[in-house]
């Protein structure tokens, strides 16, 4: 089951994100702990477009939740009733006006039954592949699932030690430091590129922000630009000192690190904006 989960086929075209069925997936085991075995894919529509346009990567027009839903029945999980041909064009209006159901196998319901513990496994496995931590806790709030995650992947203390170095233990946006005895508080590195997409541990793609600033550039509300100043998402918005601490930082320049060869590289920065940052194109 689990190997199924993490071998679930994600669209992937030029390097894209494609976290529709994941977040499906995440949706329909929340639905599941409140007693909803089967989904239908006109109630289901509205709630999934609402975690995609929020957590996956900005789009030009509208996010598409009938693929997903149909899709997932080929990764042996899921199961959609009446049949429909995905070789064949199916629009969002025939899902509806066919009534169309989906949810997981009785295979897998089973397991869940026998084995309740592999709702919060499979989340795990689902948060871990296809997010960064940042999403974790608020993604589960999101949709519902009441458990707390462990992290598989071992974090690199080198890259925390080199990235923080590198820009001083100070955030590249604003400039916070802080330290107690030999200890950096509230200032972390950051990955540009995340390494769920295989963005690797290096110097070139990190960057040290304080905790706010990391949590708005992990969730697309700002990014940086290819001559390294900041770019503030237009559809952000917030209240007391949210134009002091955020706002106020748009087209300014970050910090960049003293030795020039650790500056970010052009390609992640690049995978940043197209993927994360919540604008579709720079105006």
């Amino acid at each position: 089951m689990l190997n199924k989960i993490n071998n679930i086929k994600v669209a992937k075209n030029n390097n894209r994100r494609a976290p529709n069925k994941p977040l499906l997936i995440l949706y329909a085991l929340g639905q599941l702990t409140k007693g909803k075995r089967i989904l239908s894919y006109k109630e289901t529509h509205d709630p999934l477009r609402k975690l995609l346009l929020e957590y996956g990567p900005p789009v030009k027009h509208d996010v598409t939740t009938e693929d997903p839903f149909v899709r997932l029945k080929n990764d042996g999980i899921w199961e959609v009733t009446p049949n429909i041909d995905h070789s064949k064009y199916f629009s969002r209006k025939t899902l509806i006006s066919q009534n169309v159901q989906g949810g997981f196998t009785k295979e897998i319901l089973l397991l869940f039954e026998q084995s309740p513990s592999t709702i919060n496994e499979i989340a795990e496995v689902i948060l871990n592949n296809h997010f960064p931590e940042t999403y974790h806790n608020e993604l589960l709030e999101r949709v519902g699932l009441n458990i707390s995650i462990r992290k598989y992947r071992k974090r690199d203390s080198e890259f925390r030690r080199k990235v923080l170095e590198a820009y001083d233990f100070s955030c590249v946006v604003c400039g916070f430091s802080a330290q107690i005895n030999d200890s950096i508080v509230g200032v972390e590195a950051t990955h540009i590129k995340w390494h769920q997409a295989f963005g690797p541990d290096t110097e070139t793609n990190g960057l040290a922000l304080c905790s706010l600033h990391h949590q708005l550039f992990d969730k697309g509300i700002i990014t940086i630009t290819n001559n390294y100043s900041v770019k503030v998402s237009p559809k952000a918005s917030g209240k007391g000192t949210f134009k002091l601490l955020v706002t106020d930082f748009h087209d300014k320049k970050i910090k960049t690190p003293a030795c020039s060869i650790y500056l970010p590289d052009i390609e992640f920065i690049n995978w940043h904006i197209r993927e994360v940052y919540k604008q579709y194109s720079f105006t």
